[in-house]
């Protein structure tokens, strides 16, 4: 009886479990997949690398032809007509259907009538300039349209607010745009299935009011230009799903937020952020005004530059199940006797990771209070934006910070050197992706 190996033992059970006869030595297992697995993997691939795999082998030369197709244009300054020529190689050899179509740069009105795109299903559109019309064209993928990104000197027309219907957009994200309150609110009025809403940097209109049973995810900021009017209140009037509320805003910024019981995810909060309501939660300048309310369905929070240790713990006392804990700060603080203090539900029962963004620049009281009150830490990371983070500098921090005596044995600590400038630390990444945590990959 002859010796089985190991390798070919696996692959043995590999050709028994697809009915089929063990491939010799070397051979092309991924293509001995089912068609429908081989079409998943080129729909995640990009444009070009999709087309490359028609000289895999046989097998995938008309799977591609046939898979919906991420079809990506950006156009580069003085390549316009290079581009348009591949663009139409590309729709011309590919008769299946368009999944995906990314375009930067000025707009091929062609591409956008391709039969092949009926079916769209994601569109991003990033027209360089400023107070460039959304194409009529665009108007048509309505029906179909999942995942819309619409940026960078796009005007929304008036009309537009009542001939759009969105009847399968799950995720839209508008920025850099012009737009008036009346057609924004048209076209969220016009999406029944919401979920992810991002809007950055818009202007035309100054107040905006939001009321949907599906939205979970929702990221605002305003402009720093005043031209045409430019974001200054949100109100969020019922919205019993949402979970993520991500606000970024640099000065006189009204939030409202009436119904909302589900909020896990909140922050960066700043004192740009005037008012700040919350149900019956109320702050000023991140300065909390009634401290007997509280909301316990926030996880995760982060806050930007908190003046004092009251204002931290005035958060903590509103928002007492909170986990993870985000503080970015540039500004010193003056901390006295931060030993003695009240206990705090937050730090005693819930807290289990801290991150200071910028840690080189703040107070060490601020971390030292945490270090000495928080009983169930587990992870704690300092964010050192261009300063010496060598080991001498690491242990004279710890010693400083009374590691020793931390109220949670089982906490870590960790210190990361980051060179960059502190406002590209903070950050905020994967908005609308509710299994991602948006803040921990601010460094």
């Amino acid at each position: 009886m002859g010796l089985v190996t190991r390798a070919r033992k696996r692959r043995l059970q590999v050709g028994e479990s697809c009915g089929q006869e063990p491939p010799p030595g070397g051979a092309d297992l991924i293509s001995r997949l089912p068609d429908e697995i081989l079409v998943s993997i080129i729909m995640l691939l990009p444009t070009n690398d999709a087309g490359r795999t028609q000289t895999l082998s046989r097998r995938w030369r008309p799977l591609w032809r046939s898979a919906p197709l991420n079809l990506e244009i950006e156009v580069e300054s003085g390549h316009y007509d290079e581009q348009l020529h591949r663009s139409y190689r590309i729709l011309s050899a590919h008769p299946g259907p368009v999944r995906r179509l990314y375009f930067n740069g000025p707009i091929f009105d062609f591409v956008l009538g391709y039969p092949t795109l009926n079916k769209l299903q994601e569109l991003e559109m990033c027209i360089h300039g400023w107070d460039n019309p959304l194409p009529d064209s665009v108007l048509r993928f309505s029906p179909t349209i999942r995942v819309l990104t619409l940026s960078w000197g796009i005007r929304l027309p008036l009309k537009i607010s009542s001939t759009l219907h969105f009847p399968q957009l799950k995720q839209l994200k508008i920025m850099h745009a012009k737009v008036t309150e009346g057609v924004l609110h048209g076209i969220l009025s016009s999406c029944p299935v919401l979920e992810a809403l991002q809007l950055e940097w818009l202007l035309g209109f100054r107040r905006l009011q939001i009321s949907s049973p599906t939205l979970r995810s929702f990221a605002v900021s305003d402009s720093f230009e005043c031209y045409g009017g430019k974001l200054e209140e949100v109100i969020v009037e019922y919205a019993p799903l949402l979970e993520r509320l991500i606000p970024s805003v640099t000065d006189g910024f009204m939030i409202r937020v009436i119904q909302a019981p589900n909020l896990k995810t909140l922050g960066y909060l700043s004192r740009g952020i005037s008012t700040f309501e919350l149900g019956n939660v109320v702050f000023e300048k991140m300065v909390a005004v009634d401290l007997s309310n509280m909301m316990r369905s926030v996880k995760i929070l982060a806050l930007s530059n908190p003046s004092n240790l009251d204002v931290v713990t005035g958060f903590l006392k509103c928002f007492p199940c909170v986990e993870k804990l985000y503080i970015a700060s540039y500004t010193e603080m003056t901390l006295e006797n931060v030993q003695q203090h009240a206990p705090l539900e937050c730090l005693d029962q819930h807290l289990k990771k801290l991150q200071i963004i910028n840690y080189e620049k703040s107070a060490v009281n601020l971390v030292k209070f945490f270090v000495l009150n928080a009983r169930v830490l587990e992870s704690m990371k300092f964010v050192v934006c261009q300063g010496k983070c060598d080991a001498y500098w690491i242990a004279s921090q710890l010693k400083k910070l009374r590691v020793n005596d931390r109220a949670s044995r089982a906490g870590r600590f960790e210190f990361e050197a980051n060179d960059k400038q502190f406002y590209n630390l903070v950050h905020k990444n994967h908005i609308h992706d509710l299994a991602m945590d948006p803040f921990a990959g601010s460094s």
